[in-house]
């Protein structure tokens, strides 16, 4: 061990020694030069030859700094693959760090090669590469028994799903993480999935679990990782406490993140977390010292949090009342959400409690969206789990159909071959009394033969008894031959009902396999439709937050309530279809004043009707009261409307019902496109679309038809194409 050390401390002094002598040599012009070399090119070759030698120089010298304990030849490649660990380049540097590594059966070396793809992936935004080399990482760190490179790649998959609006995946994922490391017992591991988990539900605006999860962090760490710096938990603690007014142990645990702060970066954060709880509690004398403290660290170490300085100044300036200056300064603050809170802070500080409570409102409304977009996200996610499970389920179901026919077409077979051999047995039988009735016969003609030696006699007696057991013979063919005809023809029925029924089967085949076309077009066309809507809402919360006008900030947030909506109907429809096909579709029946219905229906349904377009409510409607749910009988007449507003660019849309006899009939009737007679049927049967560029998911008139057969009643239409259609259905009296 010291020979080599000694070797590694030799080796930079010879070439040091070497170079020199070289450019003494040059001095003096020992060397001679060809002819072709100039003074400029003789200067270029011996700046290069000096690099070469200098960087030869000090690549051993650095490889003696090797915090990681690896070997000493590959930490120079670990280094630099660091430091480009954002760029392309950083992946070939790590490649061949891995292959050396490789070589020299240095394990550790192995995994801190795999964990720049990680890092590049992460900061690229590529979360399927992400997530290969960080399952290339886990299986490598598992492998070799370096768990805590194991857990980090876990870390950044979980943190990319948390950055990114996935919050929910990052919750299973985060689950997982937590499982294994409790199973494998590893300190590292348990701490991290801990403290990410505080994360997780800080981002979801869960506080209080976040708090909690912080604190058994904060536990952990002291207790089983001393070495790790404690004052970032510290600060997620007194950020807590600062916005639920609690100043004063807000203050405690900034005193604490201060005094265990172990570098100077974590102890310049310190500082400045704690001068904003110093703020917040209106301490200006105590605030300015620490103030002061801080800027002195700033000046030493560097700027290391610049947008959280930049906020400080913006602190100092108010306790200041330099409100102008602090306006200005709070417009330099990236964050739209930032520069809300820090408007609204300054307008309440100066007194002007109006564009307070302006600003109050915008953070709510942001804060809102903000939330809005994760429930989003998460019932998305959500979803996309359902649609799988069920598409698992429909593969399954389809293959015990396809199993039940393969049975039955086995048992048919048997049947077949049952059949076969019996009719066979029936034929030996046959041969065996055939062969028995020519014994008979050759029995019968001795017998004969003897008594015609014997006595003359008895030939009248003798020609009797042939008579009766000719008869008997005969009698005994014409039974078994009628026994084979009614055999045959039960044999020839039975195949004619084997041959129907297979014939019920392919048909039950074919109406199976329409049914899984028709699913599997569903899912795309759901997949399609439910992707329209949350496209809407991402790219429009995109532009919500780099919008300035207020004005255009409210238009966003009008179209993403609309596309929330509509996501909701979507999801809606779904879960009625569900709830049909399992027979748990239930109903509420209450008195329903029929007139009041349509007229709130026709001003729910005003917002949503163009200029070109005249919804109207037919006025001399009847005084109706019915026995029936309320808000299925609603949702029928706004799917009726709806449908109506799709196909209808310009004329009118009628609402009306009338009293036949023992039943209401309600209609929706508009003076749109029409529809084909030939479709007019179809209309009612599930997953189908008359126009596959209107959005919709072709279960509306399959549900309403549901909801109008279970109430009693008949549903139908009758259209026109280029006249307009009217959709109407029956509901009984009482």
């Amino acid at each position: 061990m010291n020979n080599k050390h000694n070797n590694s401390r030799e080796f930079p002094i010879k070439r040091l020694l070497l170079f020199l002598h070289f450019l003494v040599i040059i001095k003096h012009k020992k060397v001679s030069l060809p002819h072709p070399f100039a003074k400029d090119k003789m200067k270029r070759y011996t700046n290069i030859l000096i690099l070469l030698l200098l960087t030869g120089l000090f690549i051993p010298a650095g490889a003696q700094n090797n915090p990681y304990k690896i070997d000493d030849s590959l930490y120079p490649f670990f280094q630099r693959a660091t430091k480009s660990r954002t760029y392309p380049q950083g992946l070939l540097i790590a490649d061949t760090l891995y292959a050396e590594a490789t070589k020299k059966k240095d394990k550790k070396a192995q995994c801190l090669a795999l964990t720049i793809p990680v890092s590049f992936y992460y900061s690229s935004g590529n979360y399927e590469k992400l997530e290969q080399a960080a399952t290339k990482l886990k299986e490598e760190a598992r492998k070799n028994n370096y768990l805590q490179y194991y857990y980090s790649a876990y870390t950044s998959e979980i943190n990319w799903l948390l950055n990114n609006g996935h919050s929910l995946r990052a919750l299973h994922k985060a689950e997982e993480m937590k499982e294994q490391a409790f199973k494998d017992q590893h300190n590292y591991g348990i701490f991290s999935c801990i403290r990410t988990l505080g994360h997780i539900y800080y981002m979801r605006q869960n506080s209080e679990v976040a708090a909690e999860y912080y604190k058994n962090a904060l536990e952990y760490m002291l207790k089983h990782l001393p070495e790790q710096d404690p004052s970032y938990l510290y600060m997620n603690l007194a950020e807590y406490y600062r916005k639920k007014d609690e100043g004063e142990v807000a203050l405690e645990y900034n005193e604490k993140a201060v005094k265990t702060a172990k570098t100077n970066e974590s102890r310049v954060a310190s500082l400045m977390d704690k001068c904003q709880t110093l703020y917040s509690m209106d301490r200006i004398d105590d605030f300015n010292t620490c103030y002061e403290e801080c800027l002195q660290l700033v000046e030493q170490y560097g700027v290391i949090r610049k947008s959280a300085l930049l906020r400080l100044r913006i602190c100092k300036l108010v306790l200041d009342k330099k409100y102008d200056q602090a306006y200005i300064t709070a417009d330099s603050i990236g964050s739209p959400l930032q520069i809300y809170q820090i408007r609204h802070e300054l307008y309440l500080k100066s007194g002007n409690y109006e564009k307070a409570y302006i600003y109050n409102k915008l953070i709510h409304r942001y804060q809102d969206s903000i939330n809005r977009l994760v429930q989003s996200a998460d019932i998305a996610e959500l979803n996309a789990q359902i649609g799988n499970e069920r598409m698992k389920l429909d593969a399954k179901a389809l293959e015990y159909k396809n199993a039940a026919l393969n049975l039955r077409n086995t048992q048919l077979e048997l049947d077949r071959t049952k059949s076969q051999s019996e009719l066979e047995k029936i034929n030996a039988e046959n041969s065996r009394l055939v062969l028995k009735n020519r014994n008979l016969e050759l029995a019968r003609l001795n017998v004969e033969a003897e008594k015609q030696k014997a006595i003359l006699k008895e030939q009248q007696s003798a020609s009797q008894h042939y008579i009766v057991t000719l008869s008997l013979v005969l009698s005994f063919l014409f039974l078994f031959t009628c026994f084979l005809i009614f055999y045959l023809y039960r044999r020839r029925k039975t195949m004619a009902i084997l041959q129907e029924k297979n014939g019920e089967l392919t048909i039950a085949r074919d109406h199976a396999e329409e049914s899984d076309r028709m699913k599997s077009f569903f899912i795309q066309n759901m997949s399609h439709e439910i992707r329209t809507p949350l496209n809407a809402i991402v790219g429009f919360s995109s532009m919500l937050q780099e919008a300035d006008n207020p004005e255009e900030k409210l238009q966003y947030v009008t179209i993403i309530e609309e596309n929330n909506k509509r996501l909701l109907q979507l999801i809606s429809d779904i879960l009625d279809l569900s709830k049909i096909e399992a027979g748990t579709f239930d109903f509420t029946f209450e008195k329903v004043n029929a007139k009041w219905l349509c007229n709130e229906l026709y001003q729910a349904m005003q917002m949503r009707t163009s200029p070109q377009v005249e919804l109207r409510l037919s006025p001399d409607l009847p005084d109706l009261q019915l026995t029936s749910d309320k808000s299925r009988l609603y949702q029928v007449l706004s799917n009726f409307v709806v449908n109506a507003l799709k196909f209808t660019s310009e004329g009118s849309i009628t609402i009306s019902y009338q009293i036949k006899g023992k039943e209401a009939k309600f209609s929706v009737e508009d003076t749109g496109i029409g529809i084909e007679p030939e479709k007019q049927t179809a209309v009612f049967n599930r997953f189908v679309k008359l126009n596959n560029f209107i959005p919709g998911t072709g279960l509306g008139l399959s549900i309403c038809q549901s909801i109008i057969t279970q109430l009693g009643g008949k549903i139908g239409v009758d259209s026109e194409p280029g006249k307009g259609s009217c959709f109407w259905f029956t509901h009984p009296l009482g």
